[in-house]
């Protein structure tokens, strides 16, 4: 099971060579899940790995907790399915994306 911590509990640690922000969590790079919350409400889950953002990513609408956005990161790159919906559920728009590159 990963480790799920708050966004808020997150050290930023700087920026790598290539302007890449890096975080800590208690004085280790980060490997886990970061949660973001408002008002109680979970708003983001991102998936990072030593530090950086790596992985699945997703964000909800505020109002009704309702996946909005899902997508995976790859080398700082969006790589894979770019799924987003509307505030009923449903998919409304889905992209492919390869290396950062849209490519359908």
């Amino acid at each position: 099971m990963s480790l799920r911590v708050n966004y808020d509990d997150l050290e930023i640690i700087g920026f790598d060579g290539g302007g890449i922000e890096m975080f800590n969590y208690e004085g280790q790079p980060f490997t886990g899940i970061v949660v973001s919350m408002k008002d109680g409400v979970v708003y983001t889950e991102e998936e990072y790995q030593n530090g950086y953002k790596e992985g699945l990513q997703k964000e909800y609408f505020f109002t009704s907790g309702v996946l909005r956005f899902e997508f995976t990161v790859r080398n700082n790159n969006l790589n894979g399915v770019f799924k987003t919906w509307d505030e009923n559920g449903n998919l409304v728009k889905q992209s492919n994306w390869k290396d950062g590159a849209k490519i359908s």
